[in-house]
C-alpha cells in the first residue's frame, strides 16, 4: 500500500536532523522540493529551498520568493522568516527566460554552518522538464556539505525512445550508458546512469548517503516495471543507497524499497 511522503521511513529518519538535502536529475525534482518541504513544516521543522542552477518562477502560492545578492542578505533574511510560507532563496528574475537564478552553492554551505537547525532543500540541477538527462562536466552543482543527494527520475521515460524530445541532452546520456540515439530507454539503461562513474552520482559528495527517487508512477503503464528498476538499484550494492522511493509527488503517494 502506498504511503505519503511525511509516511515514509526514511523521511521520517531524516526529518530528526536538519541537513542539506540535493535534489538533481530530472521528472519532477521542483515538485518533490516543495513537498518534502511542506511535510517538513508540518512537523514544525524551519526549512529553506533553493536552488544552485536556473528554476521556473512559476511556484506554489505557499511559497515566498527571496531575491539575494549575497551570503549577508541571505542570512539576514532568514532571521525573519514567515510562518505562513516557505521561503526561496534566489539570485535574482530571469525575465527573458522566465526562470529563478540560482545562488552558488558554497553560500548553502555557509548558511547550513549559520543556521543549524534548518533544512535547506536544494535543486542541483535542471532537465529542462524531461524526465532524464546526460550531465555536462560542470553538472550538478552540489553543496559540499550536503548530507542527503536525491536523483530524481521520472518512470514516464521508460519505453521511451532515446531522443532530445524524451531526454535533455541525449548525446550525453548516450554516452554515459552505451545507447544509441534512438534506442529504447528501459530499466537498465536507468541503472546505467546510477552506475557509472560520469553519471548522475559523479558529483555526490563522499559524505552524503544516496536515496534514489522514481517519480511519475502514476503515468507508467506497466507499474511492475518501477519495482523491478528499485530492486535492481538496491541490488547493484549503489555506493551509500540503502533506500529507493517509487511513487507519484503530484499524487503523494509513494512506496519505499530496502
Amino acid at each position: 500500500m502506498a504511503d505519503s511522503l511525511a509516511q515514509l521511513p526514511t523521511f521520517r529518519r531524516v526529518s530528526r536532523k536538519p541537513q542539506i538535502i540535493t535534489l538533481i536529475g530530472g521528472g519532477g525534482k521542483t515538485g518533490l522540493m516543495f513537498l518534502w518541504a511542506r511535510c517538513l513544516r508540518e512537523l514544525g521543522m524551519s526549512v529553506v529551498t533553493t536552488t544552485t542552477t536556473k528554476l521556473c518562477e512559476e511556484t506554489p502560492p505557499v511559497v515566498r520568493i527571496i531575491p539575494v545578492a549575497s551570503p549577508a542578505a541571505a542570512q539576514a533574511a532568514l532571521l525573519n522568516p514567515c510562518a505562513e510560507t516557505i521561503p526561496l532563496l534566489v539570485g535574482g528574475r530571469l525575465p527573458a527566460e522566465k526562470k529563478l537564478a540560482g545562488i552558488p552553492a558554497d553560500w548553502l554551505d555557509r548558511l547550513h554552518a549559520e543556521f543549524p537547525a534548518t533544512f535547506f532543500l536544494v535543486e542541483g540541477d535542471g532537465s529542462a522538464g524531461r524526465s532524464l538527462k546526460g550531465h555536462l562536466p560542470h553538472e550538478p552543482v552540489i553543496p559540499a556539505a550536503t548530507s542527503l543527494l536525491a536523483p530524481v527520475i521520472g518512470l514516464d521515460i521508460l519505453g521511451k525512445p532515446l531522443t532530445e524530445n524524451h531526454v535533455h541532452r541525449p548525446e550525453v546520456f548516450a554516452g554515459i550508458t552505451g545507447l544509441a540515439p534512438g534506442d529504447t530507454i528501459d530499466v537498465n539503461a536507468i541503472l546505467a546512469v546510477l552506475q557509472n562513474p560520469g553519471g548522475y552520482l559523479a558529483k555526490a559528495p563522499s559524505t552524503a548517503a544516496v536515496l534514489p527517487v522514481l517519480n511519475k508512477l502514476d503515468l507508467l503503464p506497466q507499474p511492475a516495471d518501477a519495482t523491478v528498476l528499485a530492486r535492481l538499484i538496491l541490488t547493484a550494492a549503489l555506493p551509500r543507497v540503502q533506500a529507493v522511493w517509487v511513487g507519484s509527488v503530484r499524487q503523494n503517494r509513494f512506496k519505499e524499497f530496502t
